[in-house]
């Protein structure tokens, strides 16, 4: 069987570019990990808040990564997510004690 260049070029780029959708990965920065994801208003009642955070939707792991990270780079603790679109997940950082 004989392939040609252009096609096979496209062939690998094409499973290349399938291969990895998807598959975003954040690293998370040193001390992020400790940040905390709530969806409870109860849980920041007595935290200051220290600035909005927005990430956009990666899969799970990736966003919340993005999250952690986002908040902790606030001084914050804890990040409290008020809300998710197709286009973003909206969250208020807070320094909880």
């Amino acid at each position: 069987m004989i392939f040609n260049r252009p096609t096979a070029l496209a062939a690998i780029g094409l499973g290349v570019a399938l291969g990895t959708s998807g598959c975003v990965t954040i690293a998370l920065a040193p001390g992020a990990e400790k940040v905390k994801i709530t969806k409870s208003a109860s849980d920041v009642a007595s935290c200051k808040a220290v600035g909005n955070v927005v990430s956009r939707p990666m899969g799970p792991e990736a966003t919340n990564a993005d999250l952690q990270n986002k908040t902790f780079g606030l001084g914050g603790n804890t990040i409290f997510v008020t809300g998710a679109t197709g286009d973003s997940v909206e969250g208020v950082a807070y320094t909880c004690p």
